[in-house]
């Protein structure tokens, strides 16, 4: 499930029970400012270093998330270049230099469900949030959900978020390879909590940058092996098809461990010069204006590589058309082969449309090598009537699929070892 805005969404850290954990609302970063006079308890005049950003419509943060005596108070003005004025005295006592951020939530709602949908979902209770902690607890002593959903709320002017939370399950709770569970772990562990650059975001860029590097050293994992992928078929005159999208990497042959036509072995890989000796007296282009019967030119892309004068061979459904010529008007996209026959030998007897391969001295056959790049799998040599419509299939190991929710899963076994990529980086 796509992230929503960093500020629009809450998180349900984990559900134990009929206690429920619900993340703080990630902060913007700015506006943020310092005391710069120390503010007594009951006090509404908050002074401070800097009051650009700061409005009415929010609500502001006194000392970070997690800490003693932490508190959100309600903007009623902001005057002059430093003033901010609480719509009501502050609770606690605060020195100068702690930090006022501005927030835009300061509550929560949480819902219940019976299956795991933000459609008709019961309202269970607004909650404040705990600023003092590093995550909000509450204890629901009602009817009991089998998942659970919060979206953020700011009380004072009665606006809700948009975005609901994803669901977590009363029963099995966060899954031990989501997202969620790994940066729980990671943040435990690492005696750690989000502020600064460290939030949701920057802690789902190091999973997809671990999942990248440990799926780059480590290729060979099962869990993200696939078997007789059908990458296309063989068809006479072609001898290219498009590898999945999935593919860890398209341009070279580490992600591939087999590529068959039909029922046949595996075909034999060869390298990008190993390829150009097999091919080294084959030229091809495509077709560039529909060839017509009985036209005595046939007009094609590139026509450099082309003898003076010889035979072509166009392959349309199924059947290869040898065509004579005897000039060439040479041009690397507007080529043209001249003096075409009308009619009998070598002559066009059918017609042959806008890109099909127009090829010089091809080879068919059973295809037995195959090359990737450019993110191309190519096989030669070109199949014949016998091989034509065979399948082509591919043994391959995909990509990790990148994560960008708290609930999506990690999809290769080892998916703690991204926890320890965490700690590697200082959570």
């Amino acid at each position: 499930m796509p992230a929503a805005s960093n500020y629009e969404t809450l998180r349900i850290r984990r559900v134990l029970g009929r206690v429920v954990e619900v993340e703080h609302p990630s902060l913007p970063a700015t506006p943020k400012t310092r005391l710069t006079a120390a503010l007594a308890a009951a006090g509404m005049a908050i002074t401070v270093l800097d009051n650009s950003g700061f409005s009415t419509s929010h609500l502001a943060l006194i000392r970070p998330y997690g800490t003693q005596k932490a508190e959100i108070v309600d903007i009623s003005a902001v005057t002059g270049g430093t003033g901010i004025t609480a719509a009501s005295g502050v609770t606690f006592a605060h020195a100068t230099g702690e930090e006022v951020q501005q927030i835009i939530w300061n509550s929560f709602i949480l819902y219940g469900n019976s299956t795991n949908s933000t459609t008709g979902l019961t309202t269970i209770a607004t909650i404040d949030i705990d600023v003092s902690e590093n995550f909000t607890t509450y204890i629901n002593t009602g009817t009991e959900y089998a998942f659970y959903f919060v979206r953020p709320y700011d009380s004072v002017d009665a606006v809700t978020g948009t975005n609901y939370s994803d669901g977590v399950a009363n029963t099995t709770g966060v899954a031990q390879n989501s997202v969620q569970n790994l940066i729980n772990q990671a943040l435990t562990q690492s005696k750690s909590k989000f502020g600064g650059i460290l939030d949701f975001e920057w802690c789902l860029s190091k999973l997809n940058e671990g999942m990248t590097y440990i799926r780059g050293q480590l290729k060979t994992w099962s869990s993200l092996q696939v078997f007789d992928y059908a990458l296309g078929t063989a068809t006479r005159g072609l001898f290219n098809v498009t590898p999945p999208t999935d593919m860890y990497d398209t341009n070279t042959p580490r992600s591939i461990f087999g590529v068959r036509v039909g029922a046949g072995t595996n075909l034999i890989y060869a390298d990008k010069v190993e390829w150009e000796e097999l091919l080294k007296d084959v030229t091809r282009t495509q077709i560039r204006t529909e060839g017509a019967i009985g036209a005595t030119t046939l007009e094609i892309d590139n026509s450099y590589d082309f003898d003076d004068d010889g035979t072509v061979t166009v392959y349309s459904g199924g059947t290869a058309y040898d065509i004579t010529y005897t000039g060439v008007t040479r041009s690397a996209t507007a080529g043209v082969l001249t003096g075409v026959p009308a009619s009998g030998t070598g002559s066009i007897t059918a017609t042959l449309v806008v890109d099909l391969n127009v090829w010089q001295r091809p080879e068919e056959g059973t295809p037995t090598w195959w090359t990737i790049y450019d993110g191309t799998i190519y096989f030669w040599p070109l199949p014949d009537s016998a091989n034509d419509n065979m399948n082509v299939t591919a043994d391959y190991y995909t990509s990790a699929a990148e994560v960008n929710s708290g609930a999506d899963t990690i999809s290769f076994q080892r998916y703690d070892a991204l926890r320890h990529w965490h700690g590697s980086y200082e959570v």
